[in-house]
């Protein structure tokens, strides 16, 4: 049986061995994320006019969130810098690449709502412009229609609208587009409609639309045009297809000019494009907003892994140690793994299955209740040093169960052959001296 625990005492070792180079091989904590956003977050950013109050932007994404990631790794080395709370170290390692990782996810779905956004309010304007021509000369006409039927009678229905949307949007996403050249656009796509039902209907005339109208459809766009902040004070148009990123960087620019100290800082840069410069400001308010108590968590986090990782590895290294002279020991051959090892043994499970299983398994069925914070759920996935080990840890257990029962065995085996031998030594004496008596 003392080679059944030389065998054991080999495995031993090898776990033993094992959880050491894992301590030391592995990143000290990998984290990795995923955030599920509340959609309806997205609705300040997009433009708020008598076009868009009925947009449900739930529906027009297919989903009701929006899932980003936040991820990072830390070596010993890195733990070693992060662990006296420096901010720029944590901004730069945690903070900031997951920012634009962030930001780069949120592009997608951004542009998807401005699309279709500005599209829509773009064909709200041409139909209602339309509209109020062909009424305009029914009026004018006394003609026993409604602008209803005359546009039901010609086909101009939403896939009608939908095509002349194109072209405006087009014109005034244009580079250097005003509001006289985005006019013209809309003048003549105007013109365009009434001339299709001129041709189409007899009694319908469109003599008495001309240039005189234009400054009433130029008003009528201009004023849509403010509401949505579109116009520059040059009477040009700003990028249409990137409002969604100027409303962005207009309320970060805004939140920040109080606490950044150079004011150029938040201006945008000449070969910066909007998208660029909104990402920019994000990450300038995230590290702004992130309060000091997270950089001194952090600190502290890190320290307690880089101290565990040592108190772990010499746990791993006294039961080597140990199980290596006990197994080179002729007469004791079984190893102690000691109370301590279960005590710390038992937090590694902790660090690192425990971690792990909260974060994946049980916190996104946690109802969070986070009022004002636009996330829906988390999953976490937090893996450390310590998640090998702990399983390593595991497996002794169920080997110093079986461990105890056989030291138990030899042990017993052990104490019956010294009442053994201790016997025959009792009776040979005993029967020398009688022997000798005899004699």
């Amino acid at each position: 049986m003392k080679l059944v625990l030389r065998i054991f005492n080999i495995f031993i070792l090898a776990l033993s061995a094992a959880a050491m180079v894992c301590l030391f091989t592995v990143p000290t904590i990998t984290f990795n994320s995923n955030i599920a956003l509340d959609v309806k977050t997205f609705s300040q950013f997009v433009p708020t006019t008598d076009y868009t109050d009925s947009f449900d932007i739930a529906y027009l994404l297919g989903t009701d969130k929006i899932e980003v990631g936040i991820s990072f790794k830390l070596g010993i080395a890195d733990t070693t810098k992060v662990m006296n709370g420096n901010r720029d170290v944590i901004n730069n390692e945690l903070i900031s690449k997951n920012v634009e990782g962030i930001a780069e996810t949120l592009h997608e779905p951004v542009n998807l709502i401005t699309d279709f956004t500005i599209r829509s309010v773009i064909k709200g304007i041409i139909e209602d412009e339309v509209t109020t021509q062909i009424q305009n000369i029914i009026t004018d006409n006394s003609l026993p229609y409604t602008a209803a039927d005359i546009k039901s009678e010609v086909g101009m229905d939403e896939t009608y609208f939908k095509d002349l949307s194109h072209l405006l949007y087009d014109s005034a996403s244009e580079v250097g587009a005003t509001v006289d050249s985005v006019t013209n656009v809309l003048f003549d796509q105007i013109d365009e409609a009434l001339s299709e039902i001129d041709y189409a209907m007899e009694d319908f005339d469109k003599s008495g639309f001309g240039e005189e109208n234009k400054t009433a459809i130029k008003n009528d766009l201009s004023s849509v045009l403010t509401d949505l902040k579109l116009i520059n004070s040059d009477n040009t148009l700003k990028q249409i297809n990137q409002i969604s990123y100027i409303y962005l960087s207009d309320y970060l620019k805004t939140e920040l000019s109080s606490s950044i100290a150079d004011p150029a800082e938040l201006e945008q840069k000449t070969a910066e494009t909007t998208p660029d410069y909104a990402d920019r400001l994000l990450g300038l308010y995230v590290l702004n907003q992130t309060p000091a108590v997270v950089y001194q968590v952090i600190g502290y986090v890190a320290l307690g892994l880089f101290i565990g990782l040592f108190v772990f590895a010499a746990l791993w290294l006294i039961l080597f140690v140990f199980t290596l002279i006990r197994t080179l020991s002729k007469n004791k051959p079984w190893t102690f793994f000691g109370p301590w090892f279960w005590v710390f043994g038992s937090l590694q499970i902790v660090l690192g299955i425990g971690l792990l299983v909260v974060g994946k398994f049980v916190l996104p069925t946690i109802n969070l209740g986070m009022t004002g914070i636009p996330i829906k759920s988390i999953a976490l996935a937090t893996r450390t040093y310590a998640l090998f080990p702990s399983m390593i840890f595991i497996i002794c257990i169920f080997v110093g169960i079986a461990y105890a029962i056989i030291k138990g065995i030899v042990k017993r085996q052990m104490r019956n052959q010294q009442n053994y031998d201790g016997g025959n030594n009792y009776d040979g004496g005993y029967n020398n001296s009688y022997n000798g008596y005899n004699g």
